[in-house]
């Protein structure tokens, strides 16, 4: 799971350089979850930005299963980093 994590951190960084200062997702992984913690700073305003994501250990079983779930938490992140972009765009106006 750590690769397609790494893979797709590298990506949404490179599509977001001029938006953001920082980034970082960090796995945790216990018996009945994994959780995925990202980090993020916009460049604009430098206030740290975070976002939790457990998904049940179960639903990942098979490797193509855990590349899904991998993809839907990064569409999460990437939402939430939108919001905050918008939000951030329309303070400055």
């Amino acid at each position: 799971m750590k690769a397609p994590v790494e893979r797709l951190s590298a990506e949404l960084s490179e599509r977001y350089v001029q938006y953001l200062e920082t980034f970082l997702v960090d796995l945790w992984s216990e018996p009945d979850f994994i959780e995925f913690r990202a980090g993020y700073v916009l460049r604009r305003d430098r206030e740290l930005r975070s976002l939790t994501v457990k998904v049940d250990a179960a639903s990942g079983q098979t490797d193509a299963e855990r590349e899904l779930l991998v993809i839907a938490v990064f569409d999460e992140i990437e939402q939430q980093i939108d919001i905050a972009i918008a939000y951030n765009k329309v303070d400055a106006n």
